[in-house]
């Protein structure tokens, strides 16, 4: 018996991962949120032009995608409801006349952008949030409502504002059919976030003597004040807002309560706020958005707030409102600031962006810090070089999302790497010591030793199992990432 326990021991130390003792130990990773906006509506970003052939939409998607990753971005919200429509498969809306030229004809041959985006970005480590408008029916007279859109279903649910078509907020079935498709998209769907945009009620119109359209509600504010109803519409608007903003958060934790919701409002709450700050717009009452009551009653998991100022001048600044924002946030939700890259070579410079991620990065809070690019258009122009620039002196390091540990982490074990050589290359494989451990996993983290210094390799979808040995790396490290962004400590491995 004792001879058979020493051979099990010598088995065991043959076929053990090759680790030295001697290695510096791996860091974490580095963690900031880098994304951008793919906006589809009227075509602004993808596909570049409505029908184009299902192999050039996808080779145009692929290429935005690939661009990405070579950026060192880890997020992407991409519009998939730019106006009751849809752009993926779905039961509940209509195809996209932005995907395929007409609304409610189906791609030929079939695909479904959605799951597509997915699958890309995940297989290069990157995050694909699912982005709607909540309440816009048709963007403009170019595209007609097909026979299935609310505009011929349900007519007396929408009207006509400015150069668009609305939905009503204020009909409880409207915002009953908004929830109904995030949540159907959410539970189909391997989405790592559902983001809503700053349009609730639409942005004010004017009339040609300079006055302003009133939004065409009454109808449905009657119906509420005949129900015993006792808000003013100003108040009654907001609550609508809010009632579906809480909705969704609730229903999303419902179904999968570890992909975020995020929002990315108006950039201020409102004129004045903090004092001597704004001018024009008052989004609390013009929009119906009361984004900072989200914020404080936790109905978001990460706030992306519109701060497409520059730094300077204070009254309208980029560093005044970030900063009132963190000082807002008793929940400590995520807070990642959106940035006007498109503005670049029209009221400012790359160096513009590069202060702004700078004074994020400045900034660091209990959260971890992140932001996104509106738009991923503008990258891919880069304009005066701009993401040349973002590469090259902010992103020159991959990093991984924070963690939002509110969404319920697992404490995961280190994963267990196995080195083979297959043709004169070496393989790396890993797994986990019991296979249930799987089902709580959504990525992992790879990690290289170069010159004794550990540097963020590469991010792999749970499904990813095997790689070629990174090249000249002295040893690796692998961590398991929850999907809360949680990690596992480091296994680690010596080259073969």
């Amino acid at each position: 018996m004792a001879r058979q326990l020493i051979c099990l021991i010598f088995l065991s130390l043959l076929i053990a991962p090759a680790v030295a003792a001697d290695l510096p130990t791996p860091p974490i990773p580095p963690r900031e949120l880098r994304g951008a906006w793919i906006a589809t509506v009227r075509n602004i970003d993808w596909p570049s032009e409505p029908g184009l052939p299902t192999e050039k939409a996808r080779s145009q998607l692929l290429t935005l995608i690939q661009k990405a990753a070579d950026l060192r971005l880890n997020a992407l919200i991409f519009q998939v409801r730019p106006a009751g429509d849809a752009m993926y498969a779905s039961q509940l809306e209509p195809w996209s006349p932005f995907l395929t030229g007409k609304m409610g004809s189906a791609p030929d041959p079939a695909w479904d952008p959605l799951g597509f985006a997915i699958e890309e970005a995940h297989k290069r480590g990157i995050e694909l949030h699912a982005w709607f408008n909540p309440y816009r029916a048709l963007a403009g007279e170019k595209h007609a409502a097909s026979s299935d859109h609310i505009l011929k279903k349900s007519p007396e649910h929408t009207m006509p504002y400015g150069i668009d078509k609305w939905m009503d907020p204020g009909i409880p079935e409207v915002r009953a059919q908004t929830v109904a498709v995030m949540l159907d998209v959410t539970r189909r769907y391997d989405v790592d976030g559902i983001h809503i945009d700053d349009y609730f009620y639409p942005y004010p119109v004017k009339a040609a003597d300079g006055s302003m359209v009133p939004f065409p509600d009454d109808a449905s504010y009657k119906t509420y004040q005949a129900s015993g109803g006792t808000l003013d519409k100003s108040h009654w608007r907001r609550q609508n807002v809010d009632t579906l903003v809480h909705e969704l958060y609730d229903g999303i934790k419902a179904t999968k309560k570890w992909v975020k919701f995020g929002i990315s409002p108006f950039g201020l709450w409102r004129p004045n706020v903090p004092p001597g700050t704004g001018g024009g717009l008052d989004p609390y009452e013009e929009l119906s958005a009361d984004s900072l009551k989200w914020l404080q009653n936790g109905w978001l998991d990460y706030m992306v707030p519109q701060l497409y100022w520059p730094i300077e001048p204070a009254k309208l600044s980029f560093t005044t409102y970030y900063d009132w924002w963190l000082s807002q946030n008793r929940q400590n939700r995520h807070i990642w600031p959106g940035m006007a890259v498109d503005r670049v070579g029209k009221d400012r410079g790359p160096g513009e962006i590069l202060q702004q991620i700078s004074v994020v990065r400045q900034r660091g809070t209990i959260m971890t810090p992140g932001h996104f690019h509106w738009n991923f258009g503008s990258l891919v122009k880069n304009t005066l070089e701009v993401a040349d620039l973002t590469k090259a002196r902010a992103y020159q390091l991959k990093a991984i999302p924070p963690a939002s540990p509110w969404l319920g982490p697992i404490d995961l074990p280190a994963p267990t790497i196995t080195t083979t050589i297959k043709n004169k290359q070496g393989h790396a494989s890993w797994t986990m010591s019991d296979p249930r451990w799987l089902t709580h996993i959504r990525w992992w983290t790879l990690q290289t030793l170069n010159d004794g210094k550990w540097t963020l390799h590469s991010v792999h979808p749970v499904t990813t199992t095997e790689i070629p040995w990174p090249k000249n790396a002295t040893a690796i490290a692998l961590r398991a990432a929850d999907k809360t962004w949680t990690l596992s400590p480091p296994a680690v491995q010596v080259s073969p």
